[in-house]
């Protein structure tokens, strides 16, 4: 017997997307006391996640983006990780950057996840055995060392403020930093720079971008252990994704103002 259902889990965010796509014209803007905009939308779909997390697996703990914290304390091996919508700047902007998220770890280490963009029609799901699929077919991240003028890393928006980029080719901003480990774990993104962030907006992608044979490591090299990181307020260091082949030179090409 499986340890979770995916089609299910899958209908339900798919369902999560499709409301949101729905509701991008009508939308209630909150600004949250960080300064970060939270929408109806986000909330609504973390309520949604989180009663059929609570239904299907009430043993499970959870971690939401928007204020969720259930059975953390209870033992479980599982957590479960939400982030209603990534990006809830750009989908406030009526910009296609955004998505639906929800990660499961075992023991604090990345187990499956799904992960929907709604206005890219692209469906991400890392199985517990350890697939990594793009709308239904298998992914790798990209190990070669060539990095032609059309290659290209994502990074944060506020990156210009920050650090110099030593990269030949292309430099983009994706909208979701979920979206950004998605398209490393792809192969599309050569790599991604991630800024300083919470646990919601790695885990849902972080067993896509292993499975598919990256991973993240600080910016002194150090591979990051997404397990010291399960608390609501607890922020992590500067990241990069690649894979290890590329690490070391994702590393050299960032440098700080």
């Amino acid at each position: 017997m499986s340890l979770i259902s995916l089609p299910e889990l899958i209908q339900q965010v798919v369902a999560c997307g499709d409301f949101a796509r729905a509701e991008r014209s009508q939308l209630t803007l909150i600004r949250k006391s960080d300064g970060s905009l939270v929408t109806h939308v986000d909330q609504a779909i973390e309520q949604r996640l989180v009663a059929y997390i609570q239904q299907t697996y009430p043993t499970h703990a959870i971690i939401g983006e928007e204020g969720t914290t259930y059975n953390l304390t209870e033992g479980s091996p599982y957590t479960w990780v939400i982030d209603p919508i990534d990006g809830t700047s750009a989908f406030a902007g009526q910009l296609p950057g955004w998505c639906i998220g929800i990660g499961l770890l075992k023991n604090g280490q990345p187990l499956a996840g799904v992960v929907y963009s709604p206005m890219n029609d692209e469906l991400y799901v890392a199985t517990p055995e350890g697939q990594a699929l793009r709308n239904n077919l298998p992914i790798h991240c990209t190990t070669s060392q060539s990095d032609l003028l059309d290659a290209w890393v994502a990074m944060p928006s506020d990156v210009h403020r920050k650090y110099h980029i030593a990269f030949r080719g292309r430099i983009r901003t994706t909208g979701a930093t979920i979206m950004s480990l998605c398209y490393v774990a792809a192969g599309m993104a050569k790599g991604a720079l991630i800024g300083s962030c919470k646990v919601w907006d790695l885990a849902p992608a972080m067993a896509l971008l292993t499975y598919a044979g990256a991973d993240l490591w600080d910016l002194k090299g150090t591979k990051i252990d997404l397990a010291k990181y399960l608390t609501p307020t607890t922020k992590t260091p500067t990241m990069i994704a690649a894979p290890a082949e590329r690490a070391d030179f994702m590393l050299n090409m960032i440098q700080s103002i």
